[in-house]
């Protein structure tokens, strides 16, 4: 692709310009790629700040010498059909430190009440915000900071009790989202990861509003059961570029979140859209974005495609590193989750059954579980919260382990009466301290 350079001191940019090189390294910058268009007057700040000078591309974009307006769509749209644009260049690798937070968590049984008041308020954020962007009230992307902020808080204390509350359903229907589900678990990798707490903010915000341009697209084609034809695939990848063009008319969203909901389709091959970028050239919280919102969307249910259980979204993820996903993130993120999840209906090795609570990084088959069901198969009455890494008391006998996760309409229990009771925080209390 042909590319001619101007140099422009950043005094002079303009949203819509196509930056391709700085005058310095990418290294000693925020910015995530090397070649991204301008499309906020804040990120010309962020530029100012950085940079005395930088150098753009006037085929892909905007020109220094002034032209005559003309209505089009915002940059990102205008890409060639026969040979779409890609950002290249080297990203900022992203720095894994385990040790960053605290191994000692607070526990369920204190952090719950707030959550699941959390999970509520956080609900009813999201729903009333797709509202209004479907009437064409706007974006509030205050209101969604907010919500990325309460949603780290409450991961960094505990990452087990948000995951265990998006099991929640209502009448076989999820209750929260995709968006906010994939935004919990994003909260969750990232503190794993070791992600200081204002970028693990700006993570979740990304994802939070991966899909936001859904509701640009007709519900009935979203709500499709079935396989969607070659035509109706086109419309639905359109929603990344919608999602752009809709969060870019706020002057003040951070650069970072517009590269996540730009990239989190991406895939390590290049069989992503819109871009088909390859390995690295996905900056790091694209890679981590698109992570969390394929074990979503394979783990709930939908008009279409099947559920699978959490263990088996992860082997289908261990065996697309390197293919769909990085290697070495996909194994990160199963070390995060763990390979069953908080609240993941399991099978034990003596034929009881039981509820993952929290995942156990050191003992994978043996976290604290909630027993619903006896070894004789028998629904308990009261279900028993118990560690399955420690030993009863008084006995020598080591507890079972979970040989496989079991789907919710294959067990003849009321999972959602059992989840449910769970609201009420004395019960809640009793059960974890019995």
């Amino acid at each position: 692709m042909n590319i001619e350079k101007e140099k422009v001191s950043v005094k002079f940019l303009k949203v819509g310009m196509y930056v391709c090189k700085l005058d310095r390294s990418w290294l000693e910058t925020p910015f995530p790629f090397q070649g991204f268009y301008i499309r906020t007057k804040n990120e010309i700040r962020d530029l100012q700040a950085f940079c005395d000078y930088v150098y753009i591309d006037v085929i892909k974009g905007k020109s220094l010498n002034p032209t005559p307006e003309i209505t089009k769509p915002s940059p990102l749209l205008q890409k060639e059909k026969t040979q779409p644009n890609k950002f290249k260049g080297k990203f900022t690798p992203l720095v894994i430190n385990h040790s960053y937070y605290s191994e000692t968590l607070k526990p369920i049984k204190s952090e719950f009440g707030a959550a699941h008041n959390l999970m509520l308020d956080l609900t009813s954020a999201i729903e009333e915000t797709s509202f209004n962007l479907r009437v064409g009230k706007g974006l509030d992307i205050k209101k969604t900071k907010q919500i990325a902020n309460q949603v780290v808080t409450s991961v960094i204390r505990n990452p087990n009790t948000l995951v265990w509350l998006t099991q929640l359903k209502e009448k076989g229907r999820y209750v929260y989202g995709h968006s906010l589900r994939s935004a919990i678990l994003a909260a969750v990798f990232g503190r794993h990861l070791g992600i200081a707490e204002q970028q693990l903010e700006v993570l979740v915000s990304g994802v939070l509003l991966a899909d936001i341009g859904k509701t640009k697209i007709n519900r009935n084609l979203l709500n499709k059961e079935g396989e969607y034809t070659p035509e109706e695939k086109k419309a639905i990848h359109k929603h990344v570029e919608y999602g752009v063009e809709l969060l870019a008319k706020d002057e003040t969203i951070d650069h970072n979140i517009l590269t996540i909901v730009e990239t989190h389709h991406e895939r390590f091959n290049g069989s992503g859209y819109p871009y088909g970028l390859v390995g690295d050239e996905i900056p790091a919280f694209g890679q981590v974005a698109g992570i969390v919102d394929t074990f979503d969307a394979m783990t709930s249910k939908k008009p279409y495609g099947r559920v699978h259980t959490p263990s088996q979204a992860m082997e289908w993820l261990y065996k697309q590193r390197n293919v769909l996903f990085s290697a070495k993130l996909v194994d990160e993120f199963i070390q995060a989750i763990g390979l069953y999840p908080a609240g993941t209906l399991v099978q034990l090795s003596d034929g009881s059954t039981g509820l993952v609570l929290s995942h156990n990084k050191k003992k994978r088959l043996k976290p604290e579980v909630l027993l619903v069901k006896d070894a004789a198969d028998k629904i308990l009455e009261k279900p028993k919260f118990i560690d399955l890494s420690k030993k009863p008391m008084f006995s020598n006998k080591e507890r079972p382990c979970i040989t496989g996760a079991l789907k919710v309409d294959s067990v003849d229990i009321d999972i959602d009466e059992i989840i449910s009771s769970f609201n009420n925080r004395n019960i809640v209390q009793k059960l974890l301290t019995a």
